[in-house]
């Protein structure tokens, strides 16, 4: 069989298929992931005060046997595994609770989240 450049041929490349689905950044895996974060919201106020509390229901959600998992493991591999990235997560929390009062974080957590914001905007302005 013909190679070409760069190892395999047309006929290897169209065969091989990976071992788990990989996460890819397209409209409609947002509007999946942005429906799944707005549940898990909906029913779980800590969620809405912690990223990586709001992460590990998310990894429950697309895995099964997430808590088996090693959390390096979840961590060097979330895109063979098919989950999303913490940022995206994250990103998508801030947009949602901008949009929906009812999933705000609570008033300790805003105020904390409001001070840090300034505290970035001064560090990031000095030279």
């Amino acid at each position: 069989m013909q190679e070409e450049k760069g190892g395999l041929g047309k006929k290897e490349r169209a065969v091989f298929q990976p071992l788990f689905p990989v996460m890819e950044v397209t409209m409609e895996n947002l509007k999946t992931l942005e429906g799944k974060v707005r549940i898990i919201l909906e029913k779980n106020k800590d969620a809405r005060d912690d990223d990586m509390v709001l992460y590990l229901a998310l990894c429950n959600d697309y895995l099964a046997n997430a808590g088996e998992i090693p959390l390096a493991e979840i961590m060097e591999r979330h895109k063979s595994l098919g989950l999303p990235g913490f940022e995206s997560v994250s990103r998508t929390r801030r947009r949602l609770q901008a949009r929906y009062p009812e999933l705000m974080s609570s008033i300790s957590v805003q105020a904390k989240r409001a001070a840090g914001e300034k505290d970035y905007r001064r560090y990031s302005k000095r030279k």
